[in-house]
């Protein structure tokens, strides 16, 4: 079954590269863009059903975000030094300022890696709605740009948190 799903491929790929770049761990990082790879073909072949650049991928990746998002917030009022001790009673103590600031660090790989592929996956559909026929376009320029911005926010996430 997920051999034949490319968006699922597509979506776990971008989470394990984002969790090789929370644990500082290179070979994850490098899996997650072969998985990509593996996918090449289908996953950005504007005339494929299984391409990225349809609707429901922007939808899935837009739920993915602002899931990503409520969490980085809540976790972000539970890391601060005058709301940690709301966000402490409100979770019964299940999220303390640590545990807060550890899971609000983490969050911010996966928010970077599905914010890269939702924008790219809307510039494809954007350009798949004007019309524009160009294969070099979706199946060289926008993966570029992917990989280019996934190692982008690699280095970033290994090198400041």
């Amino acid at each position: 079954m997920l051999r034949e799903r490319t968006d699922l491929i597509v979506y776990l790929a971008t989470l394990i590269a984002s969790i090789g770049a929370v644990v500082k761990f290179i070979p994850l990082f490098l899996l997650g863009i072969i998985m990509l790879g593996d996918k090449y073909k289908s996953a950005f072949n504007p005339s494929s059903k299984d391409s990225i650049y349809r609707p429901e991928v922007q939808r899935t990746t837009a739920y993915f975000l602002l899931a990503l998002a409520l969490a980085e917030g809540f976790t972000g009022f539970g890391a601060g030094p005058q709301t940690s001790s709301i966000i402490t009673a409100m979770t019964f103590g299940l999220l303390t300022r640590g545990t807060s600031l550890t899971l609000h660090l983490i969050l911010i790989a996966p928010l970077d890696f599905f914010f890269i592929l939702h924008v790219t996956s809307g510039l494809g559909t954007m350009l798949v709605r004007k019309g524009v026929k160009s294969p070099i376009i979706y199946n060289y320029v926008i993966p570029i740009i992917m990989l280019v911005l996934f190692s982008f926010a690699f280095y970033l996430d290994t090198l400041f948190f």
